[in-house]
């Protein structure tokens, strides 16, 4: 990996408008990121493959609902008082930092991992003495940081137009909107245990210090699967799925306590109790199936156990999926059993029955397990472990599955002359009839093109030359290895 500090993708997402840093003639806010067209392009295919074996697969409700929630729901979740970060900021030009970031860095450009992965359990007294023993200064002016303090991270609104209307705040996670409307649903489907239900949508935290390109946003995209369980249930099948299946897939897995990640099967885990339960087990599965299909390398992502200090306040187990990238390894999702703490919390807040009749007869408030996945990070990581440096042709490009690569296919006369022309745009709308993703480029050298193809990961491009006139016939370019083959327009 490279030891700047710029990512392998942020070049070529710079020049080619993949995503960029918002209000730019303004000169940008930190943590606010927009997506060109192509970006948009590959964002939306990670969340089509995601969706497809999440939600269609599964079988899950999907529901979309509102980024504002009023400040009843966020006392009852407990994000008012726990939804924190530790926050450092300069004595003198009182700019803001995340204490255990900085020590994380700190101690990653030291070459000192273990030091980097034990921040994660510091209270924030032992942040504030270790930012002192190491001289860590301001980034911005070199003097001296102060104390360290909890930040909350909510965005704070108001509903109505009156200073008296009712306090709300922009949600910080997608969640919670789900547990509210749990009830609602399971009535109006006439559901029964287990249930899942998913959402995509934005979710918005007040970070104290966003850097890192798509890594630390202010306005991110979520998307969550929450699977309502009856805790007492053993399954042999989840959601279509056979369990026996499930166990057997192996992962490359960090348990508690290592710094090392170990291939393992789900089974091992599960017995080991690293996971919780089958459901959380099957989370997992899912996961490295999303991998796999998306055709990311093994090498480059793991599953970590979280060690008990990090584990958040409704927990009784997590397990995130993480990915190394050129800012090392980042985390692209989380797996929690939230246990009935949400419904729990809700059901006292509102005043509102939320226990459920299980299979068995009994009354059960139901228990959740969750994936979070960010719609952001996993783009940006993805892109970053895409990126091949080719001296032969002349430029980085990116090795994208056609899964997730903005385009199947660029078409494209070899030259601008109009018979060329003509035929390049019949052989373009003939894939459009067709629902395929592709574009049209007449504009520069047939090698530029190439190459801005292959910088966006554009798997084949079509080119009409003039044998195409004669026998129907288009060359067929391959990304990876620029071989070209002819084959007949009806073909392709």
């Amino acid at each position: 990996m490279p030891t700047k500090k710029e990512s392998r993708a942020g070049d070529i997402a710079a020049r080619r408008g993949i995503y960029f840093q918002a209000f730019g003639i303004y000169d940008g806010v930190a943590g606010f990121y927009d997506y060109g067209p192509i970006g948009v392009r590959i964002k939306r295919k990670f969340e089509g493959a995601w969706r497809s074996l999440f939600v269609n697969r599964t079988g899950a409700l999907e529901i979309e609902s509102t980024n504002i929630v009023p400040e009843q729901v966020l006392r009852a979740s407990g994000h008012l008082s726990a939804f924190t970060d530790p926050m450092v900021a300069c004595t003198v030009c009182k700019t803001p930092y995340r204490a255990d970031k900085l020590l994380e860095e700190y101690y990653e450009k030291k070459g000192m991992g273990d030091e980097a992965a034990k921040v994660k359990k510091m209270t924030i007294e032992q942040m504030e003495k270790k930012l002192a023993e190491h001289g860590i200064k301001c980034e911005r002016c070199g003097n001296k940081l102060g104390k360290v303090e909890k930040f909350n991270m909510t965005f704070k609104t108001q509903i109505g137009p009156t200073s008296g209307g009712t306090v709300a705040y922009l949600r910080p996670e997608t969640a919670q909107s789900i547990f509210v409307d749990f009830m609602h649903l399971y009535k109006t489907y006439g559901l029964k245990l287990p249930v899942g239900v998913a959402q995509v949508g934005r979710a918005y935290r007040n970070e104290i210090s966003p850097r890192q390109q798509l890594v630390r946003l202010r306005e991110l995209t979520q998307m969550d699967l929450e699977i309502f369980i009856d805790p007492e249930d053993d399954p042999r099948e989840i959601m279509g799925f056979d369990v026996r299946g499930v166990l057997r897939e192996r992962v490359s897995f960090v348990s508690r306590g290592s710094e090392e990640a170990k291939a393992e099967s789900i089974e091992e885990l599960l017995k080991r109790g690293s996971l919780p339960n089958k459901y959380m087990a099957f989370l997992i599965y899912l996961q490295e199936k999303l991998m796999q299909e998306l055709g990311v390398d093994k090498s480059t992502y793991r599953f970590r156990e979280l060690e008990r200090e990090e584990l958040p306040h409704y927990s009784k187990g997590n397990v995130d999926l993480e990915m190394k990238t050129s800012y090392g390894y980042i985390e692209l999702s989380g797996t929690a059993y939230r246990t009935d703490w949400d419904l729990s919390q809700h059901g006292k807040e509102s005043g509102k029955e939320l226990a459920v009749l299980s299979e068995s007869g009994k009354r059960v408030v139901p228990h959740v397990v969750e994936l979070t996945i960010g719609g952001d990070r996993p783009v940006f990581a993805i892109l970053d472990n895409s990126v091949v440096d080719d001296d032969g042709r002349g430029w980085a490009w990116l090795r994208l599955s056609e899964k997730i690569a903005p385009y199947a296919y660029g078409v494209f006369p070899l030259q601008k002359d109009d018979k060329l022309v003509d035929k390049a745009k019949q052989v373009y709308k003939m894939l459009q009839e067709k629902n395929v993703d592709c574009y049209y480029s007449e504009t520069a050298s047939i090698g530029k093109r190439y190459a801005r193809a292959d910088e966006i990961g554009v798997p084949y491009c079509i080119t009409i030359d003039y044998t195409t006139l004669e026998d129907d016939t288009v060359t067929v370019r391959n990304r990876d290895t620029t071989k070209q083959v002819r084959k007949l327009v009806g073909e392709i």
